[in-house]
């Protein structure tokens, strides 16, 4: 994500720094880029549809699709390992939640209760989220499995908000 040209939009760069590339031309602001499994596309979140929402595009570039189309206000896409599932952050009510989306159905399940959740992040093996919560107006780390029967809230000796989770790459 690069913000240039009066707006905030996805460009593609090689590892040298080389062949800059600007994926879509929009107006809007597309944030949060995440590449798919398998490196052929990149989903990211845009309000060029008037609200936050996430969509996808090729690597290649062309016209973005939009995925979600349930709420008013849907961002931060994960993709699970496999490819199949989407988690990202929903706001129901005025409160910010944890999905996730079965990308061939589209059928989307709220995983979590708690009101202030942000940047989900999938385990390796792809059965729990890992997220971003506020708890007493502190930042905590919490999980969820992905068919949202076991939810713990990690405590943590350290006297420091939690922000931004991400599990540890897995060696295959």
């Amino acid at each position: 994500m690069l913000t240039k040209d009066g707006g905030s939009q996805i460009f593609l760069v090689g590892a040298d720094g080389s062949g800059l590339r600007r994926l879509a031309t929009s107006a809007s602001i597309d944030t949060e880029p995440r590449f798919s499994p398998d490196g052929g596309s990149i989903y990211f979140s845009s309000d060029r549809g008037g609200s936050p929402q996430i969509y996808r595009i090729s690597v290649t570039g062309g016209q973005a699709e939009r995925i979600t189309f349930e709420g008013s206000y849907n961002v931060s896409p994960r993709l699970s390992p496999d490819g199949k599932s989407m988690a990202y952050i929903t706001r129901v009510g005025g409160l910010f939640h944890v999905a996730l989306m079965d990308l061939a159905s589209k059928q989307v399940t709220i995983l979590t209760d708690s009101a202030k959740d942000e940047s989900p992040s999938f385990a390796p093996n792809g059965r729990m989220i890992v997220y971003a919560t506020e708890v007493n107006g502190k930042g905590v780390l919490a999980a969820v499995s992905v068919d949202g029967r076991v939810k713990q809230r990690l405590s943590s000796a350290l006297a420091a908000d939690v922000r931004e989770p991400a599990w540890a790459p897995f060696n295959r």
